[in-house]
């Protein structure tokens, strides 16, 4: 153990991971290797310019923008009632939500953490406010003031649509991210002070853990309030909210374990640990414990630590069983009345479902297709309206499962990049023409630096 700075730890100190893809790409430090000479440190590339941050904050998480409409969808199939005003209606709801609202509360969160994320030893490629730190002042300002003027656009956006009823859903969801981000703040804030690896397990850590699945469960839930009325329901009301709660701890949760291989090496099969207190990443190396200590390959950030089996114990699991449980009721109670018996049973084939998709991880495709047909099949047998649509959520749910399950340290958003590089495409030349040759220059080469 590195006594002086907190850290367990075999070995000699690493800083540098070789990581050479998104999020977290290649690092200057050398890492001595038993004692022996220093790796060659590889290029380094540039991150992102404050324009691109200010603009996309979070380009990384864009994929969490598909919940709203995945769940949207699912409440219309399970019959809710949609028509041209309601889809119109979800459309501005997901564009304040994802566009304005989520950045803005991205934004105070990179403020938040702007001197700890300048440690990070993938700082460059995290999608984070940019430093260096001697630009805080400058920097921290410009994404301040973006972000009011996002909140500002949400209040536009409903005086400018008065037809659509938007104002008092735009407030809820403005109040409901922001309230959820209060709590997140003030948990996150005693966490970080160590660099002891695992992080001990302490109330505020595992707090942070259960919380950060509220935002998943807001998103999820203005899907489905939109497609349909569930005042009248609250069983389902009650079980939605569970399983997308649920869902987003699993979902964070295992990103996060991913997230902490940014901090290890691999030493003769052993995973080996460094961090620092000042990093302020104790939410994420908590969670270390549950990973396994040994793996075949050669870096961390190669490594699906998640698609073999792990601790039951752990969180992701933990809150997958909790969350196929949820959604194998939602689907039945979204689509009509359900008796008590018939109720147990959905939750209870999708609880374990799930967790027979944890216990097999080489046939997990198979075994959440067979889960889905053996619930389908009961569904039929109780009579439950829509069989084939009642088991969408959980399918849903689990589908997300087996593509975040299989993920690497250097995979976490390539989905998104693929798409933001397809968006490029098209908009970077429009762009350019709109600005004119001059700026556009002036802008890719960084303004003053050009002149020099």
């Amino acid at each position: 153990m590195n006594r002086r700075n907190g850290v367990r730890a075999a070995g000699t100190t690493a800083t540098r991971l070789g990581v050479d893809t998104a999020p977290f790409r290649d690092h200057d430090v050398p890492t001595p290797r038993d004692g022996g000479a220093a790796e060659r440190p590889r290029p380094k590339k540039g991150g992102r310019t404050l324009l691109g941050y200010l603009l996309v904050p979070r380009p990384g998480d864009l994929v969490k923008g598909l919940l709203m409409p995945t769940t949207f969808a699912l409440g219309v199939l399970a019959g809710g009632h949609w028509d041209g005003q309601t889809v119109l209606r979800a459309l501005v709801a997901w564009i304040a939500l994802e566009l304005l609202v989520y950045p803005a509360r991205y934004q105070w969160n990179d403020v938040r953490g702007f001197v700890a994320d300048q440690h990070h030893p993938g700082e460059k490629d995290r999608g984070r406010l940019p430093g260096p730190l001697d630009r805080a002042r400058q920097h921290v300002t410009a994404s301040c003031v973006v972000a009011l003027a996002r909140l500002a656009a949400v209040a536009c956006l409903a005086l400018a649509l008065p037809g659509l009823r938007l104002g008092g859903l735009l407030l809820t969801i403005t109040v409901g991210v922001f309230g959820i981000a209060v709590v997140y703040e003030a948990l996150r804030s005693g966490t970080g002070r160590t660099g002891q690896v695992p992080a001990p397990l302490r109330p505020r850590l595992v707090a942070l853990w259960i919380v950060v699945g509220a935002g998943y469960a807001l998103r999820g839930m203005i899907g489905l309030v939109l497609a349909g009325d569930l005042g009248d329901r609250p069983g389902a009301l009650v079980a939605a909210t569970v399983a997308l709660w649920a869902f987003g701890i699993s979902f964070v949760t295992s990103r996060w374990a991913l997230e902490a291989l940014a901090f290890a090496r691999i030493d003769d099969g052993r995973l080996v640990w460094t961090a620092r207190a000042e990093q302020a990443r104790e939410h994420l190396l908590g969670l270390v414990r549950w990973l396994p200590a040994r793996t075949a390959e050669r870096d961390p950030a190669d490594w699906a630590a998640l698609r073999g089996r792990t601790s039951l114990t752990a969180p992701w699991n933990l809150a997958l069983v909790l969350a196929g449980a949820a959604a194998g009721l939602t689907g039945p109670l979204l689509t009509g009345p359900v008796p008590v018996g018939h109720a147990v049973l959905a939750a209870v084939l999708g609880g374990m479902a799930a967790l027979a998709a944890i216990l097999v991880p080489r046939g997990r495709v198979a075994v959440v297709l067979g889960g889905a047909a053996v619930q389908w099949t009961a569904l039929v047998a109780s009579a439950v309206p829509r069989p084939a649509f009642a088991v969408l959520p959980w399918l849903a749910l689990m589908a997300a499962y087996l593509v975040f399950s299989g993920k690497r340290l250097n995979t976490i958003g390539t989905g998104t990049r693929r798409v933001r590089a397809a968006a490029g495409a098209v908009l970077v030349p429009v762009a350019h023409a709109v600005v004119g040759e001059a700026t556009w220059s002036a802008v890719r080469s960084g303004g003053p630096r050009a002149t020099r």
